[in-house]
């Protein structure tokens, strides 16, 4: 009785690979390596993420407290240095007295940021001039006046900066923001209360 003939393999049909037992073994390793791997790269990072969480405005907000900055400022001036209660959410991020500037004009100096991320910076001083005024609004133009609560303020801009400025009874109040006008409108209106405030004391 013959043989059936043997069908030849298919050429499109797989083929399994058979591994010796020294190449399942490194196989083997070799897989138990990479979880290891992996393992400890995980161990690594997870305290690395606890010591530095996710971003959050509120835990960056400087701790600057304006009144008492303006307490110590207002021994070295020769005015009031304003100390305005903001609208709910702003919060201020520097307050000082900078003396001894190019002009030799000193000034309070004082930011903050608004609810919106934006940002007004008021500078007041008693010594005022042209010169200071320029440098204090980059060579603004002048624009405008706008009135808030009965008092004038002149407008001056430059680029995306817009400066208001008025003149008190002992000095000269700026307020500069990219923020447009509602933004100096709050503040001016803020640094109005508090001046009336000061004068009633």
């Amino acid at each position: 009785m013959s043989e059936a003939p043997q069908t030849p393999q298919d050429e499109n049909e797989p083929v399994t690979p058979v591994l010796t037992p020294a190449q399942a073994k490194r196989a083997n390793q070799s897989l138990k390596g990479m979880v290891i791997s992996v393992l400890l790269t995980v161990a690594v990072a997870i305290p690395v993420i606890a010591l530095n969480p996710a971003s959050n405005a509120d835990r960056f907000k400087p701790d600057v407290n304006v009144p008492v900055v303006a307490q110590q400022a207002a021994q070295a001036a020769d005015f009031t240095p304003v100390s305005p209660t903001m609208p709910e959410g702003w919060y201020p991020n520097f307050a000082r007295w900078t003396a001894g500037t190019a002009d030799k004009i000193d000034y309070w100096d004082v930011g903050f940021v608004t609810g919106d991320d934006g940002f007004v910076r008021i500078r007041q001083t008693a010594d005022a001039t042209p010169g200071w005024i320029a440098q204090m609004t980059d060579d603004a133009v002048q624009v405008g006046t706008v009135d808030v609560e009965g008092t004038e303020w002149t407008t001056y801009a430059h680029d995306d900066d817009v400066t208001w400025k008025h003149d008190g009874d002992d000095s000269t109040i700026l307020l500069t923001s990219d923020s447009g006008d509602g933004v100096l409108r709050q503040a001016a209106h803020a640094v109005l209360r508090d001046t009336h405030s000061a004068t009633k004391k």
